[in-house]
């Protein structure tokens, strides 16, 4: 049996995927990281996130707005009103939470991390050979939705209410490790690091980025 072989004081954390992305990752050390746009969009509905990407908030509570000079807006629903995070890339990982059904449709084979934060410095470097980096950030990811707030700065407004000046309606503290609390998600106690590029690879949301890392970021764990 295999035993964890993480850095000492460091989160013990996992990545779940086919066996294919298994060995290769085992063997070469190759990563492939999305975009949100990929996550919201694949068939695989295990994967599938229609919120990926996107911090926002519902309506249940009624929420009433009558700026001055302008057209009063009641709103109330289960719809959701957000703002989408500049674009990013992120490779997903989980915790001990995982239950064993969710970690199977995740592909079932199972590899431990030694280190995030070294794990997430090389992917750093590796992306930053292909485009523009501008930040990035690693951590736990929390399940819950951001609050709204109303401003006259009108960049990434989710809602425009007119007036003079007009007011914007936005998501306030957008944070790419925050996530509606959706399953299966919230059952994988998940983990992610996430790079902001400057645009996206042959300027395409949906084209992988393919990278390579050293191979002792991981340990082999379960294999389905």
């Amino acid at each position: 049996m295999n035993s964890i072989q993480t850095k000492l004081d460091r989160p013990i954390i996992f990545r779940t995927v086919d066996k294919t992305v298994y060995d290769s990752t085992l063997t070469s050390g190759s990563l492939w990281l999305r975009s949100s746009h990929y996550y919201r969009n694949i068939e695989d509905q295990t994967r599938a996130d229609k919120s990926e990407g996107i911090n926002g908030t519902q309506c249940s509570f009624p929420l009433h707005f009558n700026p001055p000079s302008a057209q009063a807006l009641s709103l109330e629903g289960n719809g959701t009103i957000g703002t989408e995070i500049i674009p990013h890339y992120i490779i997903s990982m989980h915790g001990t939470s995982i239950a064993d059904k969710v970690r199977q449709e995740f592909g079932g084979f199972t590899m431990g991390v030694r280190c995030l934060a070294d794990l997430s410095a090389e992917i750093l470097f590796q992306v930053s050979q292909q485009l523009p980096v501008t930040s990035y950030r690693f951590g736990q990811v929390a399940y819950q939705r951001t609050a709204l707030s109303m401003s006259h700065n009108l960049n990434s407004a989710a809602l425009k209410l007119d007036g003079s000046p007009a007011i914007a309606v936005k998501s306030i503290n957008t944070d790419v490790l925050r996530k509606d609390p959706v399953e299966p998600f919230i059952l994988q106690d998940e983990w992610r690091i996430a790079i902001f590029t400057q645009g996206y690879v042959n300027n395409d949301p949906k084209e992988p980025l393919k990278i390579n890392v050293d191979t002792k970021h991981f340990y082999e764990y379960i294999k389905a």
